[in-house]
């Protein structure tokens, strides 16, 4: 019997682990047996015989085992009890029981079966309890369904939803309530992103503006110049390339000066450094070494009784008693120093004390106290007021005028004797300041022995229509021949340096040029800003003078108060525009009036038309004369103009062209650059052929590279 029950309460488990496994989860997913399905039953889990054998008499010890334990034991409060309610057999399926099973047993037992009980969730007659309950289908979309009630169970229907994947058509698809979410591109938009192009606008609103498409500065068109400012213009990640000196500065090089160090980056410390040295005694040479001046004037000394002016004040022996003699008592010397006040007086020879066995000079008193008699009457000596005498540069008050060295002016000239008012050949002056002789600089500083004004020989005779060393010949064996030479200046931002020092070679030009009507001098700006109608930025090549003579250029030049900040080069529309008058019509690839300009090209603004309009640029070349061009840039050979000018079409016109020589003043780097670069060799190798330089900021080699251009041209040197 026993047997039997095992078997039947084994059953038990195995049917109720399986309801609770398969038909345990309700209308919300959370296990309640309460709402298990009417087919979920447990059959025939009671039975009579099996309830009468758990109270055999067979087993009386285990039963009273039971029952001992039996007064605390509860089944509601055993952890290892689990009790759920299951459909009861052959009934109808509202009717249901309670059965326990402590799992803790092995295999699990019941040890609790309650009678079967009428079980409702809800009323039977009313089958659709509520409508339209929000619910989300499988898929994730917003959708209802309807709760019902199912003989006296909570049922749900499946959810239903009109939505769908959402697709980009403007309709909310998924009904989350937004439109077209994560199917718009990027620029919430239908369709393709746009392509991104330089506009200053996110065309493909990926966050970034114009990128891949905008220059290394992050802004259409060109990249601007780089200029030398310590920033990286052009963004290229390098800063001041191209536009630093040897030393790696901005700006000219530093002359070179006595101080050990190689202060012009040449690799030389010191180098070359001789000058003049002068010295109260005479003016010499000096010479720099080891960062030390070295003069080799004489110096003063402190003054010994030799009959010499040892310290070189122009006096012998004086504050000495070397003309103190016994015999030289009384004797009165001319003297002009303290405490006499002013004027001349006398000093004499005098004893020291009562023996006279040792002699010194007196004080510098005026005559009246060593001579009495020479008083007028009614009148008394006043001994520190000295005799009258003319002003003369020596630190002391002469004339009793309450001024020292006042209005002495004195002619000098450092340069050979007889080189003196020879052609460019005059003397300076200097004046007296303190007993010395000199003059005052630009800055205003006394400088001893300076010449202010002079002008000595030029080491050799330069071709500028004047005697430029003195030696009674003009230009020697060489005659300026007619010539007419045009400057073309770039003013981008990069040059101002550079203009400066253009500037001052010009000038430094001008100071020894005889003015000629034989060399003819024009001027034309490339990027030029501020010039003409419209934008202050509008870039523009400007004719601003024809060939005049060299002082009206040199007014113009010197008064134009330039703004340098452009960054369009039209250097090669210059050119051909200069020298389209040169050609024949054969030889101009195209008529002018064919050009136009191209605008917009440019890095800061559009490129203007010329000044004057193109139509009526003409450069007044002579026909008998000479033809030059000097080119100053550091770019590369640029066209704005449409159809472009390039650099072969520029080379056949100054070939085509009546004696014309281009020379070009232009950056170290692309001067070191092989043909085809733009870099204006070709043009410098065409025509009467001319030169390559390069641009530097030091003045005095602009100099130096001018007068070789006039010497190879105006000067008959070709």
């Amino acid at each position: 019997m026993k047997f039997i029950k095992k078997v039947s309460i084994a059953l038990i488990i195995f049917f109720s682990l399986f309801l609770v496994i398969s038909c345990g989860e309700d209308k919300e997913g959370q296990t309640n047996h309460d709402t298990n399905h009417p087919e979920d039953v447990l059959e025939d889990t009671t039975d009579t015989t099996d309830t009468t054998d758990t109270t055999d008499t067979e087993d009386t010890t285990d039963t009273e085992d039971t029952t001992d334990t039996e007064d605390t034991y509860s089944v509601w409060t055993d952890p290892c009890v689990e009790c759920a309610w299951y459909f009861c057999g052959n009934l109808d399926v509202i009717w249901q029981k309670q059965i326990c099973i402590n799992n803790c047993d092995d295999p699990p037992t019941v040890v609790y079966e309650g009678a079967c009980e009428e079980h409702l969730e809800c009323n039977p007659a009313q089958l659709v309890l509520e409508s339209n309950i929000p619910c989300t289908t499988e898929d994730g979309y917003p959708g209802f369904k309807e709760k019902l009630c199912n003989k006296g169970q909570v049922q749900y229907t499946n959810c239903e939803s009109d939505c769908s994947e959402e697709i980009c058509d403007l309709l909310d698809n998924d009904c989350d309530g937004d439109i077209d979410e994560g199917v718009k591109n990027a620029c919430g938009a239908c369709g393709d992103v746009p392509e991104e192009i330089c506009d200053y606008i996110d065309n493909n609103c990926d966050g970034q503006i114009d990128e891949g498409v905008s220059n290394d500065c992050g802004t259409c068109g060109k990249p601007p110049e780089e200029i030398c400012n310590g920033v990286d213009d052009d963004c290229d990640g390098e800063i001041d390339e191209g536009q630093l000196n040897a030393c790696g500065n901005c700006g000219p090089l530093d002359e070179e000066i006595c101080d050990g160090l190689d202060n012009d980056c040449n690799g030389l410390t010191d180098e070359d450094l001789i000058g003049e040295c002068s010295t109260d005694c005479e003016t010499n040479l000096q010479y720099c070494v080891a960062g030390q001046w070295i003069c080799t004037a004489k110096q003063p000394k402190p003054e010994i009784c030799n009959g010499l002016d040892d310290d070189c004040d122009g006096k012998a022996d004086e504050g000495l008693d070397c003309l103190c003699t016994i015999n030289d008592i009384g004797i009165l010397m001319p003297c002009k120093e303290g405490p006499l006040v002013c004027g001349e007086g006398y000093k004499t020879c005098e004893c020291v004390d009562d023996t006279c066995a040792d002699l010194q000079l007196s004080e510098c008193l005026a005559v009246c106290h060593w001579l009495p008699q020479t008083i007028p009457v009614g009148s008394t000596c006043d001994k520190y007021l000295g005799e009258i005498k003319p002003e003369e540069c020596n630190n002391h008050d002469d004339n009793c005028n309450d001024q020292v060295d006042e209005g002495l002016i004195a002619n000098c000239y450092s340069g050979p004797p007889e080189t003196m008012l020879v052609g460019i050949c005059v003397p300076g002056e200097m004046t007296c300041s303190k007993g010395i002789w000199g003059n005052y600089d630009d800055n205003g500083l006394f400088i001893k022995k300076l010449c202010l004004g002079e002008v000595v020989p030029a080491p050799e005779d330069i071709c500028n229509g004047t005697d430029t060393n003195c030696d009674g010949k003009i230009d020697e064996d060489k005659e300026l021949e007619p010539t007419d030479i045009l400057f073309i200046v770039d003013l981008s931002g990069s040059m101002v340096e550079e203009i400066n020092a253009v500037t001052t070679a010009l000038n430094k030009f001008a100071a020894h040029y005889s003015d000629s009507e034989v060399v003819k001098w024009g001027l034309v700006f490339t990027a030029a800003t501020g010039f003409g109608s419209g934008s202050l930025n509008t870039q523009r090549v400007v004719l601003q003078t024809d060939l005049v003579d060299f002082e009206t250029f040199m007014t113009i030049f010197s008064s134009l108060g330039l703004t340098l900040n452009g960054g369009d080069e039209q250097n090669y529309d210059a050119i051909y525009l200069s020298i389209h008058n040169l050609v024949g019509a054969a030889a101009l690839p195209y008529p002018i009036s064919d050009l136009f300009w191209n605008s917009g090209l440019g890095f800061w603004s559009s490129t203007g038309e010329s000044i004057p309009p193109k139509e009526d640029w003409d450069i007044s070349w002579r026909d008998d004369a000479k033809h030059v061009i000097i080119l100053f840039s550091d770019e590369q050979g640029q066209t704005y103009l449409n159809p472009p000018i390039t650099e072969s079409i520029l080379v056949d016109m100054i070939n085509a062209a009546d004696d014309l020589a281009v020379y070009v003043f232009t950056s170290y780097i692309l001067t070191t650059m092989g043909p085809g670069s733009d870099n204006y060799k070709a043009l410098t190798a065409a025509g009467s052929v001319g030169k390559l330089y390069e641009l530097t900021m030091s003045a005095i080699t602009m100099y130096t590279n001018l007068l070789e251009i006039l010497d190879e041209t105006a000067c008959g040197g070709k």
